[in-house]
């Protein structure tokens, strides 16, 4: 009687080995990504016709509709805004600070962190609005 050999079993699972090389880099590129997102404050910012788009300086002061300062991110008490502030303006050819304040706050808050910073060496301070929009055409 003739004999026939054995059918081999088909390969019946997926090799995850590709899949979880994607998963491992994506996380890789998350992570090396979220290291320079820089945390913001939410605002509402007020509004201007005349505003224009300037290139992000390194310094940013922020004003929350409740009133507490944040600078470059972390929070900080208006008493501590000129020491904390001065070091990182001096030896600086460019002292411009990026001033981000919510359009609620009391204006002599915002006059009072100004003056703080120009005590501190500030040479320009960038006030943010957003853009207008106009319905005149």
């Amino acid at each position: 009687m003739l004999e026939f050999e054995k059918p081999v079993a088909k390969k019946t699972w997926l090799d995850l080995a590709p899949m979880i090389d994607v998963v491992f880099l994506l996380l890789i590129f998350f992570m090396l990504t979220s290291i320079y997102a820089k945390p913001m404050m939410p605002v509402s910012l007020p509004e201007s016709e005349t505003s224009i788009i300037q290139e992000e300086p390194e310094i940013t002061l922020g004003i929350s509709s409740d009133g507490s300062l944040s600078l470059n991110g972390q929070n900080i008490a208006i008493d501590q805004l000129y020491d904390q502030l001065s070091p990182l303006l001096l030896g600086r050819l460019e002292k411009n600070i990026r001033l981000i304040a919510d359009k609620r706050i009391e204006f002599g808050l915002v006059i009072s962190v100004m003056d703080i910073a120009k005590q501190a060496g500030a040479d320009n301070i960038a006030v943010v609005t957003e853009k207008k929009v106009s319905y005149e055409q």
